[in-house]
């Protein structure tokens, strides 16, 4: 099964379409597709890619909290 990681694009009213657009095409470039548009003065937009795998993704920027022992 395929694994996605999501994130919402947010424009407040009043944001220039032009801007819009070319950060929607940026994140495309990116990996990632619009899976959905939501709003009238606030636009929404629910946006997904592949998830890595494990092994391609990048290492902890910090290690892991030792185990306690109680």
């Amino acid at each position: 099964m395929a694994m996605y990681e999501y994130r919402v694009v947010q424009s407040a009213a009043g944001t220039a379409v032009g801007h819009l657009n070319d950060r929607i095409n940026a994140m495309a470039e990116e990996g990632w597709e619009v899976m959905l548009m939501s709003g009238s003065e606030t636009v929404n937009i629910l946006m997904r890619r592949p998830k890595a795998a494990a092994s391609d993704q990048p290492a902890p920027t910090q290690p892991p909290a030792p185990p306690t022992t109680e």
